[in-house]
């Protein structure tokens, strides 16, 4: 178990009310129904348990919980399900059930730390929805930043919400033609990106089965989580880039940089770092 991430747990388990119970909370796209789905506010308050789309909202990961300072893990909630799921229940009726987003690195394998980049108005220029690689315009400082990524141990992982698909304006097939172009235009200059996720999911969509609200869409932690078990990252110790609030992931301890365009007004200033700055953070 990653102190870091124990120590924010913990931390923040001591500025909620008392007798309120915190849960560690995984992403799994194929999950049973019958198990109990969560959403989250920006508090990280659990506010709905009834959830009935897999894509739509996390699970409890069974591996951590605290509740008045007392932190389970793994095997002893295993043998004490049904104490820990009655906890759950009474936390969430009394509106005092949080949860987080979380992966624990496995320290059996090799750990990986993570650069995770959004992709329109970081890789490339934000001129819109884009299904066509003829208005892709790359931005060469990410390339060189991706190199430095690179050089120095980082898996770089792009994760971008392509509601697009929803909306009908471009398929999921053009989707990968748009990615598979930023990968070789990158790599043309010794740049490697190791992967890449999107969320063709949008309430507000009119194409099937995309119009749901998911926990894939950003600043939801879904595509993190999923890329974090692929590739045993140690979230604490990765970064995500990206232009735009909705860039500052679900998960307290992954650090977000964002930097400004002229397309989007930033509100979480804090957050806010100039290109040039990235590399003295990356180390």
């Amino acid at each position: 178990m990653n102190k870091d991430i124990e120590n924010c747990f913990l931390n923040f388990s001591k500025q909620i009310e008392n007798d309120a119970v915190l849960i560690a909370l995984d992403f799994d796209a194929d999950a049973e129904i019958k198990n109990k789905l969560y959403t989250i506010d920006n508090n990280y308050r659990i506010i709905k348990n009834d959830i009935n789309n897999s894509l739509s909202g996390y699970l409890f990961s069974n591996n951590f919980l605290i509740h008045n300072n007392n932190i389970y893990i793994d095997n002893e909630i295993n043998k004490n399900i049904e104490y820990i799921n009655n906890l759950i229940e009474n936390a969430f009726k009394k509106n005092i059930l949080y949860g987080i987003p979380s992966y624990f690195a496995d320290e059996n394998k090799k750990i990986n730390k993570a650069l995770f980049l959004d992709r329109d108005g970081v890789l490339m220029e934000d001129v819109g929805y884009i299904g066509t690689i003829d208005r892709i315009k790359i931005k060469r400082e990410f390339i060189d930043i991706v190199k430095y990524a690179n050089d120095r141990g980082y898996i770089t992982i792009v994760t971008t919400n392509q509601a697009g698909v929803s909306y009908n304006y471009y398929s999921n097939e053009d989707v990968n033609k748009v990615h598979h172009y930023i990968y070789e235009e990158y790599k043309k200059h010794g740049a490697i990106i190791n992967d890449f996720y999107y969320c063709p999911y949008h309430i507000k969509g009119n194409v099937k089965p995309y119009n749901i609200l998911s926990v894939l869409r950003k600043p939801e932690a879904a595509m993190h989580l999923l890329a974090s078990k692929k590739y045993n990252i140690d979230l604490f110790n990765s970064f995500m880039i990206g232009d735009r609030d909705s860039d500052i992931i679900k998960i307290p301890y992954l650090r977000t940089m964002l930097i400004e365009t002229d397309i989007y007004e930033i509100e979480n200033k804090e957050n806010i770092v100039n290109i040039n700055d990235i590399y003295s953070i990356l180390k």
